[in-house]
């Protein structure tokens, strides 16, 4: 596939938005449509709900947006996708809010040492680890500061779930869960260089990355197989939706305790994934792929 377009470059279109009239711009289109369908507002209309005096800045600065961020259309001006998507950013503080969430302690147990979790957030990070002395980390993970803001505890431990378990799901497909690009993963040596390798939740790390926007994470084997078909219907016999349970509540998901290295040559591991007193027992390759699932 082709495209005649001349594509901009990533520091030309940061340099369009480092201008406050232009951020007013993108948040009065944004701010005026639905969900799903972008407004489309008249010069003078926008230029008002902009709040930008001057009509001859506001032109100069709208036309620095067209074609990029802000399509002309005959009945005004409204966001393109890339536009909405800058909106969406803007809106959900990702790059400005800073909220923080104390530790609080959760219904479920360390899978290493048996003390309490507990779960925080900081630093647009939320974190589930250990509540005593171990120093366990069972999830670390980016969560823009507004999907967590005004809400219970209980809500900011859904969001946060539906968002680890789904950008995995999308990793563990080989598909970049930020840009869409392809994303390769690997399963590291023991030797390998590595942040946080004293976590004694973890021994086996996989290292994703992506082949387009280089975004890279590192997850465990196990965290890998929540949304498997293999291990939704295990569950599911049980009348269980293990996608609704906390990722980090699940010992095969959140540790490496129930994760055993079984060959080298080639290489093969096995995940104990169990409940009610069944055993599913799901073999991986070094790709890791599932290579068999066993009850």
């Amino acid at each position: 596939m082709t495209d005649d377009t001349e594509s901009l470059r990533p520091d030309d279109a940061f340099t369009l938005l480092a201008d406050g009239t232009r951020i007013k711009i993108i948040r009065a289109l944004g701010d005026a449509s639905t969900p799903g369908v972008p407004e489309t507002l008249p010069f003078a209309e926008l230029r008002r709900r902009a709040d930008i005096s001057g009509s001859g800045r506001f032109n100069y600065h709208l036309g620095k947006l067209e074609g990029q961020f802000v399509e002309e259309t005959e009945d005004g001006y409204r966001l393109s996708y890339p536009g909405v998507r800058v909106y969406q950013a803007i809106k959900a503080g990702t790059f400005t809010d800073r909220v923080r969430i104390d530790a609080f302690e959760l219904d479920a147990d360390c899978h290493v040492c048996g003390a309490s979790q507990e779960a925080a957030y900081d630093d647009s990070m939320f974190r589930v680890r250990c509540g005593g002395d171990c120093g366990a980390v069972f999830y670390k993970y980016f969560c823009p500061p507004s999907s967590l803001t005004e809400r219970e505890r209980e809500g900011v431990l859904r969001a946060a779930n539906e968002r680890i378990q789904r950008e995995i799901a999308s990793m563990s497909k080989g598909v970049c869960p930020w840009c869409c690009g392809r994303m390769t993963s690997r399963v590291l040596p023991p030797d390998a260089e590595m942040p946080h390798r004293d976590n004694p939740a973890i021994e086996h790390r996989v290292l994703h990355t992506c082949d387009t926007c280089d975004g890279a994470i590192y997850t465990r084997l196990g965290g890998l197989l929540v949304t498997h078909p293999a291990v939704v219907s295990f569950f599911y016999d049980h009348g269980i939706d293990v996608t609704r349970r906390h990722v980090w509540s699940l010992p095969f998901a959140a540790s490496d305790e129930r994760t055993s290295i079984t060959g080298t040559d080639p290489w093969r591991a096995t995940v104990r994934v169990e409940c009610e007193g069944d055993t599913l027992r799901v073999r991986l390759d070094d790709g890791p792929s599932v290579i068999e699932a066993e009850r």
